[in-house]
């Protein structure tokens, strides 16, 4: 009896223990050491069931301590039973830390929400430019007599200090709000850019690739105001956006990703939606503007 039991559960476990393996992705530096700014290869591909549909972090993905510089795709190779994408993200750095890591999310999109897969976290050492001083170095003694300055008055450099600080604090008290508006819709009008580029380009591209198309403007709005759009149903976003053409556009592209394809629909669905995110962007920069 109990061994019959044991076969069941084999039946029951190992399909499930299989699938989690199948979509494990794998990214990976092809250096062990940068340099400060100098672009480097960093390889990210998976190995997924044929039918699932898979997206990979773009542009608009936080690479942090790392910046993109630029990305190759290449096409999915498949056979009858899995499909295997591939592609190598170019990226800098800046920061000045002596290991450096990194971990890459993969999304599977699913009918009204996506899932997250992430890499195992790989690193990069930053390499040092000046290592050590040459041997042809000398340090060299000068015996000459040199006047020496008088001493530092330092009473009168403490009061000048404390006068920059007084300034510095009346001028941030009057200014500091403006600079701190100016500084955040400079932010935000630079993501509206990338957003806009990477949302015609997937369009001009691949008219039919909607679901990758509705995931850069999901992820658009979810930085934008600060709410779960991935994660929401058609209706919760339609609900939560409250704008008339939201409810007809997205059920366009939802029956072109789930159901019989409908060409026709989805050039206007397209401009709907970037036509709302362009207003919720319009709104956020009112607000701020006005606050």
């Amino acid at each position: 009896m109990l061994n019959r039991i044991l076969y069941l559960l084999s039946f029951i476990f190992i399909p499930f223990a299989s699938f989690a393996q199948s979509i494990s992705p794998s990214g990976y530096f092809l250096k062990d050491s940068i340099q400060i700014g100098e672009p480097t290869a960093y390889v990210l591909s998976i190995k997924y069931p044929k039918k699932m549909e898979i997206v990979f972090p773009d542009s608009l993905h936080n690479f942090h301590p790392f910046e993109l510089t630029k990305k190759t795709y290449f096409t999915t190779k498949s056979d009858s039973t899995f499909s295997v994408d591939s592609t190598i993200y170019y990226l800098s750095t800046f920061e000045i830390d002596s290991i450096q890591y990194l971990k890459l999310p993969v999304y599977k999109i699913n009918e009204f929400d996506s899932l997250i897969f992430w890499t195992e976290t790989d690193s990069v050492v930053l390499s040092q430019v000046v290592t050590s001083i040459p041997d042809s170095v000398v340090m060299v003694t000068n015996t000459k007599y040199v006047e020496v300055p008088m001493a530092f008055n330092y009473p009168y450099a403490m009061i000048g200090i404390a006068v920059c600080i007084i300034v510095i604090l009346i001028l941030w008290i009057v200014f500091g709000k403006s600079v701190k508006r100016t500084i955040l819709l400079y932010r935000l009008k630079k993501k509206n850019v990338k957003f806009v580029k990477a949302f015609d380009s997937l369009v001009e591209a691949d008219f039919l690739q909607s679901e990758e198309i509705l995931t850069v403007w999901k992820l658009y709005l979810e930085k934008l105001k600060a709410e779960p759009f991935t994660k929401l149903t058609t209706k919760e976003i339609v609900e939560l956006l409250n704008q008339p053409k939201a409810k007809d556009a997205l059920m366009a592209i939802d029956r072109n990703i789930y159901g019989p394809k409908d060409e026709s629909l989805l050039l206007d669905a397209y401009k709907a939606i970037k036509s709302i995110a362009e207003l919720e962007y319009t709104n956020k920069v009112k607000l701020i503007t006005n606050g």
